[in-house]
């Protein structure tokens, strides 16, 4: 994408850790914020990394958005999979450019632009949810993301049986990741990883000891991953009062013959 801002581009606009705004450039149009407007047309012939005040003189920063402002930003029909995990678990998958990946349970599509994000035009990925309304929000905030083309949505129960074989990650997010064990392995290649995401203790100890006894994974492990933000002033460095604690589990497993 060109450094000029153009009308079609995408941009963040920063106000604070508060007011950050995903838009579209389109000529005549209008971001309205309690701090003031922002006219697009004053936008464009810009770049990323300047700096413009709404009509109330509120300075304003135009920033090209990252995945993670997507994520933040996506609409919502389920709890998503916080950055801080899904870093993880991508991290632990391995993908990249090429990888053919599986994801059951799409939810708002929160993991699923993480991980389009990282497979690059070459790779594809295959996502699944039972629910309608689910896949409609997943496809309407990976086109958002400009990822859509990367990826295949369908309709379907992974606890069955799955159309695709010898994929090289798969990410659960389901109620009773255990009981979709079976179907998932057949659909991995050897030595592929399985990365569950579970909210609670008990679906932790039921997926790992339905893993153990699948007989078809090993390398099994469970992880829970904490965030903390630091409010840094001359002087006064502390954690700050809030932060983002328990979210979910992480359990890793690779696929053996």
């Amino acid at each position: 994408m060109s450094s000029i801002l153009r009308e079609g581009d995408t941009v963040l606009v920063y106000i604070d850790s508060k007011r950050k705004f995903i838009i579209k450039l389109e000529r005549g149009k209008i971001l309205g914020t309690d701090r003031g407007y922002v006219s697009h047309d004053d936008l464009v012939g810009l770049t990323y990394g300047s700096m413009v005040k709404t009509s109330a003189g509120v300075p304003v920063f135009l920033f090209k958005p990252l995945r993670h402002d997507y994520i933040h930003g996506i609409a919502r029909s389920t709890q998503i999979i916080y950055p801080k995990d899904a870093a993880l678990m991508i991290h632990l998958s391995g993908i990249g450019c090429g990888s053919r990946v599986g994801e059951a349970g799409v939810g708002s599509g929160a993991l699923s632009i993480a991980i389009a994000s990282i497979i690059c035009d070459s790779g594809r990925l295959y996502g699944y949810d039972v629910s309608e309304k689910a896949l409609e929000i997943t496809r309407i905030n990976l086109e958002k993301a400009g990822l859509i083309h990367r990826v295949v949505l369908s309709r379907r129960d992974v606890r069955r049986e799955l159309d695709v074989e010898s994929l090289d990650a798969f990410f659960l997010d389901i109620p009773d990741p255990w009981n979709a064990i079976n179907s998932v392995s057949r659909a991995l290649a050897p030595s592929a990883p399985l990365l569950v995401y579970v909210p609670t203790v008990n679906q932790v100890e039921k997926t790992v000891l339905a893993l153990r006894e699948s007989g078809v994974f090993q390398d099994i492990h469970a992880y829970e991953v904490l965030l903390r933000e630091y409010s840094v002033e001359k002087d006064a460095v502390r954690p700050r009062t809030r932060m983002i604690g328990h979210t979910g589990y992480v359990i890793f497993a690779r696929r053996v013959l």
